[in-house]
């Protein structure tokens, strides 16, 4: 008797960037279909990326989860951190509540089709509970609620669930559409006409020299690279999280990148001079907003915003039914632009004494603002 595919379900564990590019094809595969991944980062190309740069002190810890043809259903992508701080703000201070092992994730679940995920997320929890070094996990920018974490919180060695947000956050995006015309008919009349007003203005107030530029091919990125490193360096962004753009393993990536078409950057150019950027990535029916900057010298025009309005329109009419994900965290442009939200936050995942009662910390300050909050 031939036994049930379920009993020969299985689990394995990659943790090097040979046995990554081993399963490249099989994991691009998966990655790519539309509804599997979250965003670019659970592309192995990132993940090789991540092991590129970070060099020796970063490790991979990939579970894939395969069916009874050894083909690959599921995979969660992680990364693994010898030394990690969890602090929280209290005023002035930052109080120390975990330091130690931290298994981080890329993106916030398991990349499966829709019709897999349940089955891969119960494997690939099953594998996490399993290994007893694993005590600590990291979802940082989650949509909620995560099924990984519910799923990790059943069975005999599960992890808790610790919110690090005192108030709930939004991601926004703008559902697919048929065209720019399309999107912009949906809108109000006296939102369309602002935002259209405001980009005119923009360019008028720039002067004749001003043009969008779009890059998305291979022999782009060089260019593209030099641009980037230009215009973030006079932007609020160099001081917060500097980057090298033109890092070769960041060049690389952009390389292979847009081989696939699954890269694209929009450039506000005055003249020679870059002023305005909007960085994104496209996998699976969704463009996922990654950054967008402007320089400084030109903040008081309105530059951003703008320049996000028309990548939208750029968007939506070369990847007509796409979603467009303006990312994780709430903002202006975002509320003006998006058609829909949805609940999201970073979480921790830890099991043990210690873990447990540092990061319960955090579950006790967000209990006690949300009553002084009530109260107010």
């Amino acid at each position: 008797m031939t036994a049930p595919q379920e009993a020969r379900l299985s689990c394995s564990v990659i943790g090097c960037a040979i046995a990554l590019a081993e399963s490249r094809t099989e994991l691009v595969r998966l990655a790519e279909t539309p509804g599997a991944a979250c965003s670019i980062v659970q592309h192995p190309d990132w993940l090789a990326f991540e092991l590129a740069w970070r060099g020796p002190t970063t490790m991979l810890y990939l579970v894939l989860a395969s069916n009874g043809l050894g083909q690959v259903i599921g995979y969660a992508p992680f990364l693994a951190e010898a030394v990690h701080n969890v602090r929280l703000s209290l005023g002035s201070r930052r109080v120390l509540l975990y330091r130690g092992k931290v298994l981080r994730m890329l993106g916030d679940g398991v990349v499966a089709l829709p019709a897999d995920r349940e089955l891969a997320e119960q494997l690939i929890a099953g594998a996490l509970q399993r290994d007893g070094d694993i005590r600590v996990v990291r979802i940082q920018e989650s949509d909620l609620p995560n099924s990984l974490a519910r799923a990790m919180g059943q069975g005999q060695r599960p992890f808790a669930t610790v919110s690090m947000n005192l108030v709930e956050q939004v991601a926004r995006s703008i559902a697919p559409q048929a065209s720019s015309a399309a999107y912009l008919a949906q809108l109000d009349g006296k939102r369309r006409n602002d935002l259209t007003r405001r980009l005119r203005n923009v360019y008028k107030k720039l002067g004749g020299q001003t043009v969008l530029r779009i890059f998305n091919e291979p022999d782009q990125v060089v260019e593209y690279t030099a641009l980037m490193n230009r215009v973030y360096a006079r932007s609020w962004h160099a001081e917060v999280l500097p980057i090298d753009w033109e890092m070769p393993e960041r060049r690389a990536l952009f390389r292979r990148l847009a081989e696939d078409r699954h890269w694209i950057g929009h450039l506000l150019m005055r003249g020679e001079r870059p002023v305005a950027y909007v960085h994104g990535y496209i996998l699976g029916a969704r463009y996922v907003l990654d950054d967008t900057g402007y320089d400084e010298e030109f903040a008081s025009l309105g530059i951003g915003s703008a320049l996000v309005f028309e990548t939208v329109l750029d968007l939506l009419d070369r990847y007509p039914g796409v979603t467009i994900d303006f990312g994780y965290g709430d903002n202006q442009y975002k509320r003006v632009l998006a058609d829909r939200q949805r609940e999201c936050g970073s979480l921790y995942l830890a099991r043990g004494m210690w873990p447990r009662l540092g990061l319960s910390v955090v579950s006790l300050v967000r209990w006690g603002y949300r009553q002084a909050k009530r109260w107010r």
